[in-house]
């Protein structure tokens, strides 16, 4: 009888993943909305690791919205991930204009919308 690989994600990806495709989850406040309670189940050396195999500027809109749900623990990892790795400002809408955008320097980000997650 042949062996099955069964393959899943990590939350510490999954969040990663929702902001490298907000669109296709619902948009920023919906991602923001699960994020407060997928965080809850986030590590923090997980999160580093999962970090390192994808894009920074995901890592930075993702500091900013575990920022706005009030996951200290974890932007307190992540925030020196993305000093070391984030080489410039990125938007946290990449669809949405820059000009008058907020600059987070905490996380190299261009806060170009707002994101309202849902209580």
């Amino acid at each position: 009888m042949p062996s099955y690989v069964l393959r899943y994600s990590t939350p510490e990806v999954t969040a990663l993943e929702l902001l490298g495709y907000p669109g296709h989850a619902g948009g920023l406040d919906n991602v923001a909305t699960v994020l407060a309670e997928l965080s809850e189940e986030m590590g923090a050396d997980k999160l580093i690791e999962a970090a390192r195999l994808c894009p920074v500027s995901w890592s930075q809109r993702l500091g900013h919205l575990l920022e706005l749900v009030g996951q200290e623990d974890l932007t307190q990892a992540l925030g020196p991930f993305v000093w070391e790795k984030a080489r410039s400002y990125t938007p946290l809408r990449r669809a949405a204009n820059i000009a008058g955008g907020k600059r987070s320097p905490r996380w190299k980000l261009i806060v170009n919308v707002e994101v309202e997650p849902d209580e």
